[in-house]
């Protein structure tokens, strides 16, 4: 499969039978917030100057029937933000695919991302996590292939990460749009036990910044407005999750308001100099060193 399939319907015996539309009113809680980037990106590519190209986010958008919200300045600011990740993030996972020849990217929380669309081209084997009302939906929009694997599973329980151990070859991790969602004891649990079991991964992780930073406001405007959940974690400096196991190690960190500049609307213009806004959406780069490279190593790879 090359892009999402109109029309594809559950298999027989599938636990959440119906249209992508009936799928979709069984999806709740904090997995309803996968509306929001398939929106983001959809307008996003939709600019006569577009930052991104996810033509496949507009064609899931008409499966579900979604209707847009008003352009304002708020989402605007959303939208820009998720085109800038995405965009960042796509660049880091092709540089990852073209110096790792066999590799395995793996999407925790992965809802309805497209990534596995616009890098059909890499060569790589797509694994997906998510909760099984979002799997359900995925399968019948983006349904998977000889190179796709789906995984109906929470990011925190253990199962999937026991079936991706039996994967050969190196393997990528990706946190986006996901961390901001769960409790510091919950990602600091993933991420321990990913860098117990995969030396010589890597993780992208997107994070916010902390609940106590200001502005919540901008953290209100993205969410809460939207689907009236709200953040409940977030961490100033990616150094700080490099504490939690030894053999993790930061590589770098985009802060996602330095990119684009001319982009996003003033009010974020004025503010994104302010480190405690420029940290409200950044992605951060993780190697997990295998015990002998880490003492052979001077000392964790400098974040830039």
């Amino acid at each position: 499969m090359t892009g999402p399939t109109a029309g594809a319907g559950p298999g027989p015996g599938d636990p959440f039978p119906g249209s992508p539309r009936d799928q979709f009113t069984r999806v709740g809680g904090v997995s309803r917030t996968l509306m929001i980037p398939l929106l983001a990106r959809h307008l996003a590519s939709s600019r006569p100057d577009p930052i991104i190209a996810d033509p496949a986010a507009t064609a899931l958008l008409g499966e579900l029937g979604l209707s847009h919200l008003a352009d304002d300045w708020s989402f605007r600011a959303v939208e820009v933000g998720t085109a800038v990740r995405t965009k960042l993030l796509d660049t880091a996972v092709r540089d990852f695919a073209a110096t790792r020849p066999g590799a395995t990217i793996v999407t925790l929380g992965a809802g309805l991302c497209t990534r596995c669309i616009r890098l059909a081209d890499l060569g790589v084997t797509w694994v997906d996590v998510d909760l099984p009302p979002v799997a359900a939906l995925r399968r019948t929009l983006l349904p998977p292939g000889p190179n796709r694997t789906i995984i109906a599973d929470s990011v925190l329980a253990r199962g999937w990460r026991d079936t991706i151990a039996g994967i050969p070859g190196p393997q990528l991790f990706v946190l986006e749009g996901l961390t901001m969602y769960l409790h510091e004891a919950g990602i600091r649990e993933l991420l321990t036990d990913l860098a117990g079991r995969s030396p010589g991964s890597e993780l992208l992780i997107e994070t916010v910044g902390p609940r106590t930073d200001p502005p919540g406001r901008y953290q209100y405007l993205r969410d809460k407005r939207t689907t009236g959940i709200q953040f409940t974690w977030g961490v100033r400096r990616h150094q700080e999750l490099c504490r939690w196991h030894p053999q993790l190690e930061l590589v770098r960190t985009w802060y996602v308001m330095d990119h684009h500049s001319t982009a996003w609307p003033m009010l974020i213009k004025v503010l994104r100099h302010l480190p405690s806004v420029r940290a409200q959406s950044k992605i951060g780069h993780f190697r997990v060193a295998s015990p002998r490279s880490r003492d052979q190593d001077a000392g964790p790879a400098r974040a830039r």
